[in-house]
């Protein structure tokens, strides 16, 4: 016996390949499936029942001159309506039950997954791409589910029992009805294959203009200030014109489709009508006018799905082009490697030990060959040079990049050996540029993380010398803050930065500095804050300001990737080494 021949496995990438892909999303709702199998093959049923009870009211009844019996088949054939009916409306209900529910999961999926990547993956996209995968692209799905591919199997039992109880009943009849599918299938087929292109194409489009606007919006400041609002506007007008430009391609086609297919519905039934004419009353022939009758409304109620298949093709090409982009983006693994183990009482003594980094292959090293120690509760100042690597020092630190060679330590241990969340309970952070949501000031502290309760808060504002200001606002700790902290002053959002960092228990903090200026009553309250920080923490400080500089234990000196000086800053300035050149030159780094 010969063996069995493996099934060649299917190409995720092509339609069949990525609908297939969301089974194992809608298969989480079993109950509304059976009701969708079960509700929409009877309802299809029911339709194919009504031609039949025309034929028999007609040929039984009307054409005999018979009215007892006949008021029995009216009944029946309205029974037959509205269970087609409810049974249709109960399953398309199941269906789009399914496709909201699924969209809910596959959106909160990606999410998750995007989450998860590290930041060599955000650097290589922009905000309005991830966007509109995470958002338009994903509502595509739902049509898919609900409008697309579902109902075209549906449409697909219409036409086939259609053509099977046409056979049954004449199968002359059929041939001729049926004589202009070649010519369907061509042009559906023709169709479908173009639509594919220009909705890919519209997905594209529509993801690089939100990426602009969320870019200029984003920079708005910018723009204004620097009079590029006319070029901006250009840019955007030429991109939502190509946009438009595709999209009424897309709809030309679309309508030329359905266009196509209500002619071929015409012409189908003026050919039934001219062939049955021909044969009607003929001996033998079998040609009744119930016959013709209950065909033409077959082929009514045939080409009905026909017709919408080009719109159900129009829904799965749009549908099939954003699964496309949401499942090249769930494919898309930039992620940080984590290892099993955890820092256990961590104390925040670190080391960099042979370390070489870049952030692209064929590019040089942003950091060459760096080693040094910090010890537990110790203040170290990294001073540089523009692009001499002080804040990748910190993020490798802080595990948003893999990929360098040589060793990181906390306690000894090397980073890639700790899982993210271990690293990230020791090592904290409290950016130049402090990032705030728009939540509460509170939420903006805690970062809703569980550990961090209102006592906590409450302990670290005070701290971080944040707790004067917070007592002037409306509602103190519950005040809304605007998106990006638009609402508060530099100084402010830095303070809640600290006051971020100061409410977890990690023993490291790496303080990129700010260098705006602020008035003279928050710059104090920056430097009380930042007082705590140095005397609790171990703290690596992005150092910016000379002032803070000299209250440092130690400077590393950076330039162009190799660390070249270390010391205290009597120290530097006395060896004149690029260290106090940078000094002399005002430290402006």
């Amino acid at each position: 016996m010969a063996s069995e021949q493996p099934k060649a496995p299917i190409n995720p990438n092509t339609d069949l390949g990525l609908l297939r892909r969301l089974w194992p999303y809608v298969r989480r709702f079993p109950g509304w499936l059976w009701v969708v199998a079960i509700a929409t093959p009877l309802g299809v049923l029911g339709e194919l029942a009504q031609p039949l009870l025309l034929k028999h009211g007609i040929d039984g009844f009307v054409a005999a001159g018979k009215v007892d019996g006949l008021g029995a088949v009216a009944l029946a054939y309205v029974a037959v309506v509205g269970l087609a009916f409810g049974l249709r409306a109960l399953g398309l209900y199941a269906l789009q039950l399914i496709g909201l529910r699924t969209l809910a999961i596959l959106r909160r999926d990606l999410f998750g997954h995007v989450m998860g990547q590290g930041a060599r993956f955000f650097d290589q996209r922009t905000t309005g791409s991830l966007m509109t995968r995470t958002t338009n692209d994903v509502e595509a799905v739902y049509e898919s589910l609900a409008f697309g591919a579902v109902g075209l199997i549906t449409d697909a039992l219409m036409i086939l029992g259609t053509l099977v109880v046409m056979l049954w009943m004449d199968w002359r009849l059929t041939l001729v009805a049926f004589s202009l599918a070649p010519v369907i299938v061509w042009v559906v087929n023709l169709c479908r294959k173009r639509l594919r292109v220009l909705f890919t194409e519209i997905r594209k489009t529509l993801s690089r203009l939100n990426g602009f606007f969320a870019e200029q919006i984003h920079g708005m400041s910018v723009v204004q200030l620097y009079g590029a609002g006319p070029a901006s506007r250009e840019t955007f007008r030429a991109q939502a014109h190509h946009y438009l430009q595709t999209y009424k391609t897309a709809n030309w086609w679309d309508a030329g489709l359905y266009a196509v297919m209500d002619g071929m519905s015409a012409l189908a039934i003026g050919l039934l009508i001219a062939y049955g004419a021909s044969r009607f009353g003929v001996e033998g022939s079998g040609v009744t006018l119930g016959l013709l009758v209950a065909f033409i409304d077959y082929l009514n109620k045939v080409f009905v799905p026909i017709r919408e298949f080009s719109g159900r093709i129009a829904t799965i090409q749009r549908a099939v082009a954003a699964l496309e982009r949401v499942f090249g983006l769930a494919d898309t693994h930039d992620v940080v490697a984590a290892g099993p183990d955890t820092l256990t009482d961590p104390q925040g003594a670190l080391a960099f030990e042979g370390v070489s980094f870049g952030y692209v292959a064929d590019k040089p090293d942003v950091l060459r060959d760096v080693s040094f120690e910090v010890k537990a509760g110790e203040v170290v100042a990294i001073v540089g040079a523009t692009g001499s690597g002080k804040t990748t020092l910190g993020k490798l630190l802080l595990r948003m990049y893999d990929g360098y060679r040589g060793a990181v330590r906390i306690d000894g241990q090397e980073i890639r050996g700790l899982t993210l969340e271990s690293v990230r309970q020791a090592v904290t952070v409290v950016h130049q540029d402090a990032h705030l949501f728009d939540a509460t000031v509170a939420e903006n502290v805690s970062l809703w993380h569980p550990s961090v309760d209102r006592e906590a808060i409450e302990r670290a504002t005070a701290r971080a010398s944040a707790a004067g200001f917070i007592a002037g606002l409306p509602a103190g700790l519950d005040s809304p803050v605007s998106g990006g902290g638009g609402n508060l002053s530099g100084g402010q959002r830095q303070l809640l930065a600290m006051a971020r960092a100061m409410a977890r228990t990690a023993p490291v903090v790496i303080l990129d500095e700010a260098t705006a200026s602020v008035d003279s009553i928050t710059e104090r309250a920056i430097d009380q804050a930042m007082a705590v920080l140095f005397a609790e923490k171990t703290v690596l400080v992005i150092a910016h300001r000379l002032s803070t500089i000299t209250k440092a234990d130690r400077i590393l000196v950076l330039h162009h990737g190799a660390l070249v000086e270390q010391g205290t800053h009597a120290e530097l300035v006395a060896a004149g080494g690029r260290y106090a050149r940078l000094v002399e030159t005002g430290f402006n780094v």
